[in-house]
């Protein structure tokens, strides 16, 4: 009886400690993933996302408020919806914040009805943003910065910021990051397979980095986020799809900074995606 008794404990100990570890959790991915050439690891991080394998607390919206002119001169209230933070994989008390190619943004942000920002969005992201924190950037040695061992410390490394603020993660929080965003410069004919990013502000709200579409659009590091931006905009009350309003000649002012409507407002993705 007492062999019994004990193997049972000795059985329940063993799987209170598999499943202990949160199958699905952020570090599990890591894992998973830091093995895998690029094209793997883009494959199973846009799997992992679109099958609903992120933490909760990215699952509202964020209402974002304001008014702007349109490109006639005429004020508007608007209104856009952003998620909290950046993509990331796992739960809400394990999770990796992802940065990823601009065809997997794209093809996460198709998925869930949403867009990748403008550098104008951004801005106001960060304006918005509930908690501002400083930026925090590794030294560049040779590709180390692209490692996923590298992209993994990120992540913890925000997420002890924002626990060292009082906070927990899931605020609406910004400066964490540099977008992957959309603007013009999708469309650069010398520039055709490149990333666009611009952001990570500092605490004086000044980004650190330009917009630029230098990287080719394989180039991921540890500083890249993703932040999802809503397809549904209300222009006075009215209700308006995102990359309409961007494309239209009166409109986009309301989301860009650009003098002219933009040509493309999605990553081309590549064939059989």
């Amino acid at each position: 009886m007492k062999r019994i008794i004990l193997t049972f404990l000795f059985l329940a100990s063993a799987l209170g400690a598999l499943f202990s570890q949160s199958p699905g959790g952020g570090s599990l991915f890591y894992e998973k993933m830091r093995l895998l050439d690029f094209a793997e690891r883009e494959d199973a991080i846009v799997k992992e996302i679109t099958s609903g394998n992120f933490p909760n607390f990215l699952n509202p919206w964020e209402e974002l408020n304001f008014t702007e002119r349109d490109a006639s001169g005429i004020l508007r209230n608007v209104t856009i919806f952003v998620k909290a933070d950046y993509i990331a994989a796992g739960k809400d008390e394990d999770y990796f914040t992802l940065p990823m190619s601009p065809q997997s943004a794209q093809q996460i942000a198709d998925c869930f009805n949403a867009s990748l920002p403008t550098p104008k969005i951004v801005d106001l992201v960060y304006k918005n943003s509930r908690l501002k924190l400083e930026p925090f950037n590794f030294i560049p040695r040779g590709n180390r910065n692209e490692t996923p061992d590298i992209l993994y410390d990120h992540s913890k490394i925000i997420t002890a910021q924002i626990k060292a603020s009082g906070n927990k993660p899931g605020i609406f929080v910004a400066g964490t990051k540099k977008d992957i965003v959309i603007s013009s410069k999708l469309d650069d004919p010398r520039r055709t397979h490149h990333v666009t990013i611009y952001g990570w502000h500092k605490l004086d709200s000044l980004p650190i980095q330009p917009e630029t579409n230098i990287h080719i659009d394989i180039y991921v590091d540890y500083s890249h986020g993703v932040r999802l931006v809503s397809n549904r905009v209300i222009i006075d009350g009215n209700d308006y799809n995102y990359r309409e309003i961007l494309r239209d000649s009166v409109l986009h002012k309301l989301l860009s900074n650009e003098s002219k409507p933009l040509e493309s407002t999605a990553y081309k993705l590549k064939s059989g995606l």
